[in-house]
């Protein structure tokens, strides 16, 4: 479906066809947008090993390298063709106490080291040369959406459900016309059925760190 086809497909639903909108379509566009993020969150929808993303070069010495703050999680990662460990904070000191203090140097890494520095990975060792990295990753949209032809990047089979979100943001207005808790309560739960639930930030966070030595994963 095109972001216009979700608008529309929102306004037959939402019985909001008739100007001026309850909804203008700059709204539904956030709407429709932030529900596409939301999916990712909660179903890890988006697998990426090609996107320019994930490259990421390194120079020589480099003791950390950027992530794009669209990847959500760092599955694998490869060094120059060669895989490396990407571990957490907590399990490299296990590995190696005072790892951050003690400096090592070889031609290049053999783990990336996660939850350290927020959007940064560290490498280690450090590299004598430079070179490149190469990430399979979970991530979000690579792009907005915002014109007419634009779709929305997960699974076409899922686009109906993104909807769902766009009706509960609206029903969920402090609206006398358009609010309504029952009706935005009833397109959250057939979001969730399509998506999942919500695992919130500070879960995320952990799982991305794989820190076991953080606070705990809220029920």
């Amino acid at each position: 479906m095109t972001l216009s086809e979700l608008i529309t497909l929102y306004r037959a639903q939402a019985q909001d066809t008739a100007e001026p909108y309850f909804c203008s379509d700059e709204l539904l566009t956030i709407y429709a947008n932030e529900g596409q993020d939301e999916a990712c969150r909660r179903g890890q929808l988006l697998r990426d090993a090609a996107s320019p993303l994930c490259t990421v070069a390194y120079a020589q010495d480099a003791e950390t390298v950027a992530l794009d703050p669209r990847v959500w999680q760092v599955l694998q990662a490869f060094a120059n063709g060669q895989q490396v460990d990407v571990v957490g904070a907590d399990e490299m000191a296990a590995f190696m106490p005072n790892w951050t203090a003690q400096a090592s140097s070889a031609k290049q890494p053999t783990r990336v080291v996660t939850g350290v520095t927020a959007g940064r990975l560290h490498l280690w060792p450090i590299p004598s040369e430079a070179g490149q990295i190469k990430l399979h990753v979970l991530r979000l949209p690579l792009k907005r959406m915002a014109n007419d032809n634009d779709r929305p990047e997960i699974r076409q089979e899922a686009h109906p459900a993104l909807v769902e979100w766009m009706l509960y943001r609206a029903y969920s207005r402090q609206d006398a016309d358009l609010g309504d808790p029952t009706k935005a309560a009833t397109a959250l739960r057939k979001f969730v059925a399509e998506f999942g639930e919500k695992h919130g930030a500070r879960n995320e966070q952990w799982m991305r760190d794989r820190d076991t030595h953080a606070p705990g994963p809220i029920a």
